[in-house]
């Protein structure tokens, strides 16, 4: 098995040492000092050429094997360093030398490899940005085999490795097998398809809190389906966020008003607080995972208020119920002073309305009284009508009356008098006067107070 480091690139062959080695040594021999010192000793002596060519010849024969071993040694030794016995493969015929799978090859073939990236969207809370990669590291080389029947073997190796793609806020890591099969042929190693393990994620930055807040309704649902319905669509009024790579808490202050309408027309408005805090936390295989770590109690606020138009409607209905119910003013006597409605009451409903002196004859029918004596206006001094909402009933002179409009006595109808017509009057008071009858009522009040009911 042989480790490759991609950034490196295949190991540097070795040296030529050997070579030089063996080399020297065969230099050094032809060069023998010991050789040179005999013939500097002794000289040449031909007599004795023929009795020493045995004993030379041998010596040359031994000289030239150890060179022979030690040219073999080093070559062996040059060969084994570049790799060259490596991956030795068994075959029918014996060990047969294959082209060795080289670093260079193995490098060459990982660039070439098209690898689909992850995918991201699994993971929860990570951008989801295009992944770059991949990078592949941690590449292994390990031992051929032989693969199938002795008739028609094929002779594979492998290469480990892993793949790695990321962005910026997530790194996915893949470990990956590449196939080489020997091709005979070709003399060369093939690769065959990648084959991809199980991938693992890890986180290059924190979670965004405002990511997970949007989907704060589901988190709580999940939690409790009862209390995630009771605070759904809450307003997030604060936000404490303490998350970091590893995870950690989010803490938000949450604010819901709900508005219901009562039959009555009460609108009845209930506010709903809570503190919940979330605890985020990465999972390999999931990414961001985000639990309820804390649901606060709710604290539940009611305020009623009362529908206007219902209020109106309700007061209305008690002035009709009670329009029939008359003023009674008891036994009273001309120069009285009377004073109808309640001068104190801050708001109270109007007694009347002031309206102009035109068809005396209407007028004389809902009193029930006429007096063929009197003129319409008492001679031009009654030209304002009192329309009252409920009846006053009293006893003049012994005479029992029930009054549905009252003469309000005027010198002539200045401005003053013309901006109250067509208002309604909170109260009014004055003396009971004589003078001022009418055709259609037995008295004027002489108006010395009137309060407009604005």
């Amino acid at each position: 098995m042989t480790d490759i480091d991609p950034q490196k690139g295949p190991s540097a062959a070795p040296s030529n040492a050997a070579r030089e080695a063996a080399a020297a040594f065969i230099q050094s021999a032809e060069q023998n000092p010991a050789a040179q010192s005999a013939e500097e000793a002794y000289g040449t002596v031909g007599e004795a050429q023929a009795q020493n060519v045995k004993h030379g010849h041998g010596l040359a024969i031994v000289i030239g094997l150890l060179i022979c071993a030690l040219v073999c040694a080093g070559v062996a030794a040059f060969l084994f360093t570049n790799g060259t016995f490596s991956h030795r493969v068994s075959t029918e015929e014996g060990d047969v030398q294959r082209v060795p799978l080289s670093d260079a090859r193995v490098l060459a073939a990982f660039d070439e490899v098209t690898m689909d990236p992850p995918d991201i969207s699994k993971y929860a809370y990570v951008p989801q940005d295009a992944l770059i990669g991949p990078k592949f590291s941690d590449i292994v080389v390990n031992e051929p085999v032989n693969l199938g029947a002795s008739s028609n073997q094929v002779v594979q190796c492998t290469a480990t490795a892993t793949a790695t793609f990321k962005n910026k806020g997530i790194e996915i890591t893949v470990p990956v097998t590449l196939p080489f099969d020997y091709s005979v042929e070709g003399e060369t190693w093939v690769p065959g398809d990648l084959t991809q393990g199980e991938p693992t994620a890890t986180p290059l930055a924190s979670a965004n809190a405002s990511d997970i807040l949007a989907d704060l309704d589901d988190h709580l649902m999940a939690h409790d389906a009862t209390y995630g319905e009771a605070i759904a669509e809450a307003t997030i009024v604060k936000t404490t966020s303490e998350l970091t790579i590893d995870g950690g808490p989010i803490t938000v202050s949450l604010s819901k008003t709900i508005e219901e309408k009562k039959e009555d027309g009460t609108t009845v408005n209930e506010l709903r607080t809570c503190d919940v805090v979330l605890a985020v936390a990465w999972s390999p295989e999931a990414g961001w995972v985000v639990s309820v770590a804390d649901a606060g109690e709710i604290d539940y606020q009611r305020d009623e208020i009362p529908d206007a138009a219902a209020a109106e409607a309700q007061a209305q209905a008690a002035v009709e119920a009670s329009a029939n119910d008359p003023i009674k003013l008891g036994t009273v006597k001309y120069g009285d002073t009377v004073t109808l409605g309640d001068k104190k009451a801050s708001s109270a409903p109007a007694i009347g309305t002031i309206q102009k002196v035109e068809k005396a004859a209407s007028l004389a029918k809902g009193n029930k009284y006429s007096n063929k004596n009197a003129t319409d206006n008492a001679d031009g001094n009654v030209q304002l009508v009192l329309k009252l909402r409920q009846p006053v009933e009293l006893k003049l002179n012994g005479t029992d009356f029930r009054l549905t409009t009252l003469a309000v006595a005027v010198s002539g109808l200045d401005d003053n008098g013309k901006s109250l017509i067509g208002r309604q009057i909170k109260y009014i008071s004055g003396p009971m006067e004589e003078s001022f009858g009418t055709s259609w009522c037995p008295f004027g009040i002489k108006t010395l107070e009137i309060g407009l009911n604005d």
